[in-house]
């Protein structure tokens, strides 16, 4: 059995999750309920199994809660509307062809069977978007903690510091996030207007069952 992780799988699951496994480490070492010694004596094989393993599934268990991170946070007109409005304005005879108010997701899958390639590159910046919103939320548990180490522990000065880094950095991570998010949205668009009869397509789409919930 051969186990395989794309590139979108590392972006959006395994970074974010190392990250959180970071901090859980350095969490678990300041209480001194793990001895990073002993870690590190371990076969070098298992550590990096291990890491990566865990990574991959504090990944996954940590998604739903970065989405809503995702949904509390200022946009910054980083929104689907605003994506089609940019790309009318820099193509005004798209105005009013069909497939600039579709659905994101199945324009995306339109774009799978006109070119994998052009849709790689989708994937590829919408994985870095996720990465980015999921990494936030690894950041404001590591802002946390370096308030708690502001408030009690024996280096202020540092944790201080760190605290003012960690809260620029969310906020970069956050804004950039979206801002990825609406480049690929974009990418989306642009290639969609160069897919022979697409218009037609989506106008002979059956219509839209009562009641059915919109892909999350």
């Amino acid at each position: 059995m051969t186990l395989a992780v794309g590139i979108f799988d590392l972006f959006t699951y395994g970074i974010p999750g190392a990250l959180h496994l970071s901090l859980i480490v350095y969490v678990l070492a300041r209480l001194n309920i793990i001895d990073l010694t002993s870690l590190a004596s371990a076969p070098s094989v298992l550590q990096v199994l291990g890491v990566a393993v865990a990574s991959y599934l504090l990944g996954h268990l940590a998604y739903p809660l970065s989405a809503l991170l995702d949904k509390v946070a200022p946009r910054w007109t980083w929104s689907v509307e605003n994506a089609r409005l940019d790309f009318v304005a820099r193509v005004p005879e798209a105005r009013d062809r069909a497939f600039v108010r579709t659905d994101a997701s199945l324009l995306l899958a339109a774009v799978e069977l006109h070119n994998k390639e052009a849709a790689g590159e989708i994937t590829r910046l919408q994985g870095l978007a996720l990465m980015l919103r999921n990494s936030a939320l690894a950041l404001v548990f590591a802002l946390v903690v370096a308030v708690i180490e502001l408030a009690v522990g024996p280096h202020r000065v540092l944790a201080g510091g760190w605290a003012a880094l960690l809260l620029v950095s969310l906020t970069a991570a956050i804004r950039q996030g979206r801002r990825v998010r609406h480049w690929d949205r974009l990418k989306t668009l642009e290639i969609c207007f160069w897919i022979p009869d697409i218009d037609d397509k989506i106008r002979l789409r059956p219509p839209v069952i009562t009641g059915a919930h919109p892909r999350p």
